[in-house]
């Protein structure tokens, strides 16, 4: 059947510089990547910690196959549900330090299951505005009104649901914003949402293992213990491995045992990936050095750059490098990998228009030699596509990285 659509609208995106293609990777995800055949330094990779091929993580993911087999077979409700699943939500639990602990097949579909579960007619959602996709689609699932807060906007949301006449209030936000690379301000969105009644949902995908002081995620990092409802994180990012996760009261998990369609109507997660997580948080917990390896390797970056006159406003492992239209973000991607830096280009709609950017992830294995190259490369493909440098007066307030 002839579809004239489909290459319609692929020319479309071509000639808007959004065309999309996948790139073959040979070998793991490590600080060095084979990329297409070309051996390239990788700074676009979650594999924070560099867990993703730690030996032990591989040695468990082996063992536990061999033990259980490759496939849970079923639903976790059905007869998926394995010694492993119940071992690592009681691991999950007590890395999180919450009562119990369900996981998931993957953070998009645990999202989706939090609030199409949690939401309903009765219900009002506040997202903020540069929450992650599956959070967006989780709201649109939820069959709940939704409103938007202004981004990291604890006083916009505490207008919104002084405002609100809803039943059940949820608040959902990004622990760590993916593409920002900023921290929640979420000291002050507590404080709101204790204040109305409202359920306050975490997505910790990019503060597991990775903030400090332990990894174990935004509340953590701010002291808030028991007072985050939700805490949702994967473990396809620093703890190197797949699936998800969320903690919360035993009170919380039972009724999403019960209620959320994405955990009851899918397969459990393969046993072998369980068993590999389950290494991976006890390498986060005997070796609490790694993270502090990845926030040197940050603080070094952003040194780097700043002695050459390039401003960073991220505090955490991710850092966008702001150049603006869509075919210019891309030529400066290319330009890096030309150079032997990979570091991949983000456009619409994953950002705001105009906002295209490259999205450099620091890794706790990469050596202060990668983080100096990749710098120095970077600042050079910026100045010959026209980004300006900060002058050394700092009277400049133009365009920044």
């Amino acid at each position: 059947m002839d579809l004239p659509f489909l290459s319609e609208e692929i020319e479309a995106l071509k000639e808007k510089g959004r065309y999309r293609f996948l790139r073959r990777v040979s070998g793991p995800q490590d600080a060095e990547i084979v990329i297409e055949g070309a051996r390239r330094l990788n700074f676009s990779s979650n594999n924070y910690l560099g867990l993703a091929n730690h030996p032990a993580v591989v040695s468990a993911l082996s063992e536990h196959a061999g033990r259980y087999g490759v496939g849970s077979g079923a639903s976790r409700l059905i007869s998926g549900h394995m010694d492993v699943h119940a071992e690592l939500e009681d691991a999950v639990a007590k890395f999180k330090r919450t009562e119990a602990a369900l996981t998931f097949s993957a953070g998009y579909m645990a999202n989706l299951g939090i609030l199409s579960t949690l939401g309903g007619p009765d219900a009002t959602i506040f997202s903020d505005e540069l929450n992650h996709a599956s959070i967006v689609d989780g709201c649109r699932l939820a069959r709940a009104r939704v409103e938007v807060y202004r981004h990291g906007d604890a006083s916009h949301l505490e207008e919104l649901l002084r405002r609100s006449r809803a039943t059940r209030k949820v608040v959902v936000t990004d622990g760590v914003f993916s593409m920002d690379g900023d921290i929640a301000p979420l000291p002050g969105l507590v404080e709101a949402k204790e204040r109305h009644g409202a359920i306050l949902v975490v997505d910790d995908a990019h503060a597991t293992g990775v903030l400090p002081p332990h990894g174990r995620g935004t509340a953590d990092h701010f002291g808030l213990k028991g007072r985050v409802d939700v805490q949702m994180g994967t473990f396809s990012k620093a703890l190197g491995t797949y699936g998800a996760y969320i903690g919360a009261s035993r009170a919380m998990v039972d009724y999403f045992i019960n209620k959320c369609r994405p955990f009851i109507f899918n397969t459990g997660l393969p046993p072998a990936l369980a068993g590999a997580t389950l290494a991976a948080l006890g390498l986060l917990e005997k070796e609490p050095g790694i993270i502090s390896s990845l926030w040197r390797n940050q603080a070094a970056f952003r040194e780097e750059m700043v002695s050459r006159g390039r401003i960073v406003h991220s505090s955490t492992a991710i850092v966008p490098i702001n150049v603006g239209g869509d075919r210019e973000t891309m030529e400066v991607s290319k330009a890096l990998f030309d150079r032997g830096v990979f570091v991949h280009g983000i456009r619409p709609p994953t950002v705001p228009e105009g906002t295209g950017r490259l999205r450099l992830t620091l890794m706790a294995t990469h050596t202060r030699e990668m983080i100096a190259t990749a710098a120095a490369r970077i600042d050079e493909a910026l100045t010959e596509h026209g980004i300006r440098r900060v002058p050394k007066d700092g009277t400049w307030r133009g365009e920044w990285i």
